[in-house]
């Protein structure tokens, strides 16, 4: 899901001239997949109309609702104060018209269309541009992004690299996880002590909430270098930019003194709280282009960003972010969590033109997907460190139980368990070891059973799921491995985190995967399995032809677990795909050395490790 994108660059041009150079680019998975060209006429009148909408905004709202921001006037004038809807549905209809242009309509849209297909495809529109202004306009008018209601169209600049995503090592991505700072700001008429509330009631049992009530720029400094980092910041109250949507300005306190900050005075804090680990900023103040602006400009390297495009009634606001951290806190990948967050908000379009299509997603097209903690509901059960596998041992009393007598009476025996709590444990992990034992001497049916049997006695310990998918991954049932092993995620076997990204990068699922590994990295405290989070991710990354950064992954999964052969030949690929195929022989005769010939993916390796090193494999 989510593994599809569409780069739509617009290159020097405006929209007094026009843009005669237009493409678009529809990838999967990273990988270009066609792309087309096009362009865009001249419409002046598009500007014109928005710099009203803007105006509109401001001037033309109910006394009962304060935006959160007072913007500068662009001098434009004749507003029609009694039709304020009207100016909206101009701008609408110049911007559909615009786009339906012969140039761009034939040539791109509808060969995307051709190669898209369903309209319940899931998508990400890139808008490739170096002009706020053009970021700023109505893009959610285009009939391409109402059809195809699983997109999100995302300004991006074209200042971006390949390596934009978080290379720290685990243990500091897994501090920052969760953590998120909300700042509230200058609240002068309006009332951002509800976002706090909402905040609270979605996130607050899964992630570590901060709150940082009006603090004065060295304060702020200080909590954007906090040691353990932050996944998210939030910014709530007031702010500014000029109307070029630069040089912003938050208003972070009501003090004479030291009550505003720019984004170049947040450099080094957003610096360090990036390379900790910071995924998202939001801005919940209207009018914070201007903050993308100034990041980009001072060169930092954030992988996305929510801000508002236009002054925002209150109330709209507080919507927002209650359905966001909704659709956040059910699952949804970020940029369908905007969507749809956005798309609650129409119901406010004929009180406010144009409402639901201020807040606005901004990141770069090589951004890895936003994962919040899953709450304590959703795992039910945390186990301990040493948590049982095929080939470990669990930390737990152990029962020696004759095979007869756990034929003739495990039934009765479990239904006694389950009306005492106290014994219901104990004897469910003793049925588990018990089938441990079959599997190991390839008493299958016993195996199965026991596994079985063990989840029933004590369905929220996921050890006995884990187990019996491995059973199925050896007998090539792959229905009952996928099963068994999702029922273990939900249960939060950390192992299981890993191997379930395994599998959606095998059906080229790499937004699911990601996911799955980033609560790998949350959830995983023993080394063999952060290797392999880090492990499966290298391969996604592979896949991506994101060398330097597969690198990295895949020493690191080797220095947590020397004995990996899948690390090692994934990273003598990497190695030889970068040009050097003598480093890469050490890793070859590593995967000769640990790798199983019975495991497929390994005994591939083993082939193509002989391939590379003729001399050993005349030796095997």
């Amino acid at each position: 899901m989510g593994n599809k994108s569409i780069i739509l660059v617009l290159a020097s041009g405006n929209l007094e001239n026009g843009f005669a150079h237009v493409t678009a680019e529809l990838k999967e998975s990273e990988k270009t997949l066609i792309k087309f060209s096009g362009s865009l006429p001249p419409a002046p009148e598009i500007a014109l109309l928005h710099d009203k909408w803007k105006m509109m905004c401001n001037v033309l709202k109910p006394r009962s609702y304060d935006p959160r921001i007072k913007v500068k006037s662009t001098g434009v004038t004749n507003i029609s104060e009694d039709k304020p809807e009207a100016v909206y549905r101009n701008l609408q209809e110049y911007m559909k018209k615009w786009l339906e242009s012969d140039e761009f309509c034939r040539k791109i849209e509808s060969k995307l269309r051709t190669h898209i297909g369903k309209v319940s495809e899931c998508f990400k529109i890139f808008l490739e541009v170096d002009q706020p202004e053009i970021w700023e306009l109505p893009w959610d008018v285009w009939a391409f992004r109402e059809d195809y209601v699983n997109c999100e169209i995302i300004p991006t600049s074209s200042q971006y690299g390949k390596k934009n995503q978080q290379e720290t090592p685990a243990e500091i991505a897994q501090s920052s996880q969760g953590r998120i700072l909300c700042v509230a700001g200058n609240s002068t008429g309006i009332d951002i002590e509800k976002d706090k509330i909402i905040i609270q009631q979605r996130l607050g049992e899964r992630c570590d909430l901060q709150f940082l009530k009006e603090p004065t720029p060295q304060e702020l400094h200080d909590e954007l270098f906090d040691d353990k980092g932050w996944q998210v910041f939030f910014f709530a109250g007031h702010s500014n930019s000029d109307n070029n949507a630069a040089n912003a300005v938050l208003y972070i306190n009501q003090n004479p003194d030291n009550n505003t900050i720019k984004v170049e005075e947040l450099k080094a804090g957003l610096k360090k709280a990036i390379n900790q680990g910071l995924q998202l900023l939001i801005f919940n103040c209207c009018s914070s282009l201007g903050i993308v602006t100034d990041i980009v400009a001072e060169g930092l390297d954030l992988p996305s960003i929510i801000v508002m495009r236009a002054p925002l009634p209150d109330v709209v606001a507080h919507d927002f972010v209650k359905s966001l951290f909704t659709y956040l806190a059910a699952g949804e990948l970020l940029f369908l969590a905007v969507r749809k967050a956005k798309d609650d908000l129409q119901k406010w379009d004929a009180q406010f033109p144009g409402a639901s299509g201020i807040p606005m997603l901004c990141q770069h097209p090589t951004f890895e997907e936003l994962v919040l903690p899953q709450s304590e509901a959703d795992r039910p059960f945390v186990p301990p460190t040493d948590a049982v596998t095929v080939d470990r041992h669990p930390n737990h009393p152990q029962f020696t139980i004759p095979t007869k007598f756990m034929q003739c009476a495990s039934i009765s025996l479990a239904v006694l368990a389950i009306g005492y709590p106290l014994i219901g444990p104990n004897l469910a992990s003793a049925i588990n070891t018990f089938g441990m034992e079959n599997h190991r001497s390839n008493q299958f049916l016993i195996a199965k059973v026991s596994y079985n049997l063990a989840a029933l006695i004590n369905p929220t310990n996921g050890e006995s799921s884990y187990n019996l998918s491995e059973l199925c991954k050896d007998l090539s049932d792959r229905k009952c491995e996928r099963e068994s092993m999702q029922s273990a995620v939900w249960l939060g076997i950390p192992e299981a985190h890993a191997q379930i990204s395994k599998f959606f990068l095998l059906e080229n699922k790499p937004e699911d995967a990601l996911k799955a590994i980033a609560l790998c990295f949350q959830n995983a405290k023993q080394d063999g399995v952060k290797s392999s989070c880090f492990k499966n991710r290298g391969w996604l990354r592979f896949n991506q032809n994101r060398y330097n950064a597969a690198e990295t992954d895949l020493r690191q999964a080797i220095s947590l677990d020397s004995k990996t052969p899948e690390a090692q030949c994934l990273l003598a690929k990497v190695l030889e795909a970068q040009g050097k195929p003598q480093e890469a022989l050490t890793h070859w005769e590593e995967t000769l050395k640990s790798a199983n010939p019975s495991i497929p993916e390994q005994d591939e390796c083993i082939e193509m490790a002989k391939e590379r090193l003729p001399k050993i494999g005349k030796s095997q």
